[in-house]
């Protein structure tokens, strides 16, 4: 964007205000506190025997490393603390073994568009643990080695050799977690890491033709201050990755108690908060970002700027992608894969997945099968979050009435929103508007069948 280019408006104090409460971010539909623990292995082993008949789809796979060897006080990832290298090569053992019984279960769909190595830090295993578990991965599926392959690194563990195999193998994207470059910030929420060190990695996986680097960026962290924050972003803008994430604070320290440790007068209040993405988002579309979903960014020439042209965009648990699977898998303790019409997730306490897959077992702590009204509300959802638009005639191919009619309950809230300056609703279509984008969250909730406000505090975090 040059500068000439007038840049989006912005919310204002009362609309921040308005707007600011608990709120899912909808990397699901129905969302993870709707699905039930009665959705165990036999409804998962069902949902295998679906997806195996769709013998000409191809699958994705998620793997979650869990392990980090300190906790960073703001996390609210799903990781296990240890240094203790029995503790990762007995997990490791159980990964392969619950990969194999997985994939016995598909004997017609072992065909693989996308991997994705998540944590924790999956850099926390070395290189030789590293080439053992994509051994594993490609003795049971087939790779495509032009689909995504993706990991997420954390630079201060991440050597030159674990980067070096990991192209070798085949990876092709690396997400680098920042999260705040500023090291009084970095000393409040215990995680440290340098520029040199974010600058050198960045560097070196280019050098090695890795094809697309992200980072992930937090606002709204206790001690981020207008200043701080500049910093921050003046490093990012120099050192220019290909696609960045900048993700609002998830406090919940209800879910993750480490985070009372940092002290709460040090957080900024909502508007402050806002402002910090509100300013990021300016510094960014000024030096050529073009903006993805409502906290996304990616340079003009990646794949991500040209889905979203054509509304094309799709959201999953891994984040935003332009080649949708039709079905994920997750491995490894908490992680979640979406099925056919099924949600499904593992156990997170890694004692109760290591005895589930003791047991031979498949892990499975909760699920959810989704009815046709969910699917219509997740397609819905979707679109709202990745492009910013509705198609009122695709939805109406799945409803038995026109969209207005279905929806009559929400329609005044909609109105609302429209008088607000949120979105804008057509004879045919909903248009998220510019300035709407920043609390699509809001919009996408109304559209939540499940959504309970009395007990949105004690679930989520908040949408500003």
């Amino acid at each position: 964007m040059s500068a000439e280019t007038p840049l989006p408006p912005e919310p204002t104090a009362a609309l921040v205000q308005k707007y600011d409460r608990p709120g899912p971010r909808y990397t699901s539909y129905p969302t993870v506190p709707v699905w039930t623990d009665g959705f165990q292995d036999q409804a998962w082993l069902e949902a295998l025997a679906e997806a195996d008949r769709r013998e000409e789809d191809r699958l994705a796979l998620y793997l979650h490393l869990p392990f980090c060897r300190h906790r960073c006080l703001f996390c609210a990832c799903n990781v296990v603390i240890t240094q203790r290298e029995d503790v990762v090569e007995a997990y490791l053992a159980r990964l392969e073994q619950e990969i194999r019984r997985t994939a016995e279960r598909l004997p017609n769909r072992r065909r693989v568009s996308g991997v994705h190595w998540g944590g924790g830090t999956p850099t926390h295993l070395s290189v030789q643990q590293m080439e053992r578990l994509w051994s594993c991965l490609q003795e049971h599926f087939q790779i495509d080695h032009e689909g995504e392959i993706a990991i997420e690194v954390h630079p201060p563990v991440t050597t030159p050799e674990q980067l070096q195999c990991l192209r070798s193998l085949g990876f092709r994207r690396i997400s680098l977690g920042v999260q705040d470059l500023d090291t009084g910030v970095q000393e409040i929420i215990e995680r440290w890491q340098s520029v040199e060190q974010t600058e050198s990695l960045l560097a070196l996986s280019r050098e090695l033709g890795f094809e697309s680097a992200n980072f992930d960026l937090i606002y709204g962290l206790p001690g981020q201050s207008p200043q701080t924050w500049d910093f921050t972003l003046d490093q990012v803008l120099r050192m220019r990755p290909d696609r960045l994430a900048i993700y609002s604070y998830a406090k919940v320290p209800w879910i993750k108690p480490h985070q009372k440790r940092m002290a709460e007068d040090l957080l900024p209040d909502p508007e402050v908060k806002m402002s910090l993405f509100r300013h990021a988002r300016r510094r960014l579309l000024a030096g050529g970002y073009q903006e993805i979903g409502m906290d996304h960014f990616a340079l003009p020439g990646d794949e991500l700027a040209r889905a979203v042209q054509n509304r094309k965009l799709y959201r999953n648990f891994m984040g935003y992608t332009v080649r949708p699977a039709k079905d994920y898998i997750g491995f490894g303790a908490s992680s979640i894969s979406e099925v056919g019409c099924n949600f499904a997730q593992k156990y997170g306490k890694l004692n109760r997945w290591n005895q589930s897959i003791d047991d031979d077992g498949h892990a499975i702590e909760r699920g959810f099968r989704l009815s046709p009204e969910d699917l219509v509300r997740k397609t819905i959802i979707e679109r709202l979050m990745c492009n910013l638009f509705v198609d009122f005639r695709e939805v109406e191919n799945f409803l038995s009435s026109s969209f207005q009619e279905h929806f009559q309950f929400i329609w005044e809230p909609l109105k609302e929103m429209e008088e607000d300056g949120l979105l804008e609703i057509g004879h045919d279509s909903l248009q998220v508007t510019a300035l709407g984008r920043t609390l699509v969250r809001n919009i996408a909730m109304l559209f939540d069948a499940y959504l309970q406000p009395a007990s949105n505090k004690a679930l989520f975090s908040r949408t500003v």
